[in-house]
């Protein structure tokens, strides 16, 4: 599939109104320096929006979103459910519904293998709201990236067709995991990065300090892992993206995670950089000392 030309990531729909909803409520992760940050939005992560009242539609397996979504409905009662929603706050609420429907609908293609087009995201989720089409895919295609560790990949630029694949090259989506049902490549994209931005060694305090500040490490709210600390501990050091080191002569003991072997393998620090670049949108080269190293990491492998 990387071979072929006609086949690109993703460019997803932006305007002014998907910004200020993605800029909202960031949480800084703070380089080795002290001096340079990236901020992750806090947003698309929060379970405020993921965890909204459950509805039929809105259960937590994807195949149950499929088999819940009406066969179809008039325009004029299309119309006027959009025209009811006139209060900017229902109209958010409503949006964000649609956003979390688009969301697991996304992660069911994934699941099956099974390519998606903007016509079919239009006539089975968006429906009414299409108007409001940008908005809906921009903050669920954020989502999948920084939650689930999902890319959107364009094989068919005329039709808009999609292929749902996990990022960065990793292979591991942890679908087999104990926890099943939620792609896990989110929540190790996320740790992979903090380890490089923080110097390449981190302690474990540090990494839950971290996590919990944007609600990936709640164990109270198992909507996203059940048991996050399993995952990062026992789950990516078993699969080789993690080391789990215990720091000599500590008592009690004290741990730090660095990067593993298939972390090294399968994507590299350029690649990770340019992930929360991208969150930011930033340049990857404002980010002067782990870019450079990043830099070096590339011609080292070259």
């Amino acid at each position: 599939m990387d071979d072929s030309h006609n086949i690109h990531h993703c460019n997803h729909p932006d305007s002014p109104q998907t910004q200020r909803e993605v800029d909202n409520a960031q949480v800084i992760v703070a380089m080795p320096q002290g001096e340079e940050s990236i901020s992750i939005s806090k947003d698309v992560y929060s379970s405020g929006i993921l965890s909204l009242p459950q509805s039929p539609q809105r259960a937590y397996s994807p195949s149950m979103v499929m088999g819940a979504i009406p066969e179809g409905s008039s325009d004029e009662a299309s119309g006027n459910q959009v025209d009811e929603l006139e209060d900017p706050e229902l109209l958010r609420n409503a949006l964000n519904i649609k956003m979390f429907d688009l969301v697991y609908f996304l992660l069911f293609k994934y699941e099956m293998k099974e390519f998606t087009t903007k016509a079919e995201i239009l006539e089975s989720i968006v429906r009414e709201y299409e108007e409001y089409y940008p908005v809906i895919f921009s903050k669920a295609y954020n989502c999948l990236r920084l939650v689930f560790g999902i890319d959107m990949i364009e094989v068919d630029p005329f039709d808009q067709c999609y292929i749902l694949v996990t990022a960065l090259g990793i292979t591991y989506d942890g679908m087999l995991s104990d926890v099943q049902g939620k792609p896990k490549t989110g929540l190790l994209i996320v740790v992979l990065g903090i380890i490089f931005l923080k110097g390449n060694c981190v302690s474990e305090k540090v990494i839950w300090r971290m996590l919990t500040k944007i609600g990936l490490c709640d164990e109270k709210d198992p909507f996203l892992y059940e048991n996050p600390r399993k995952l990062i501990t026992e789950d990516f050091v078993r699969e080789g993206y993690l080391e789990y080191r215990q720091l000599p002569d500590s008592y009690p003991p004290r741990y730090v995670f660095l990067w593993g072997p298939r972390a090294f393998a399968e994507t590299t620090k350029m690649k990770v950089l340019e992930f929360f670049a991208s969150i930011t949108k930033s340049d990857p080269r404002s980010y002067h000392e782990p870019y450079a190293e990043a830099l070096k990491d590339e011609l080292d492998r070259a």
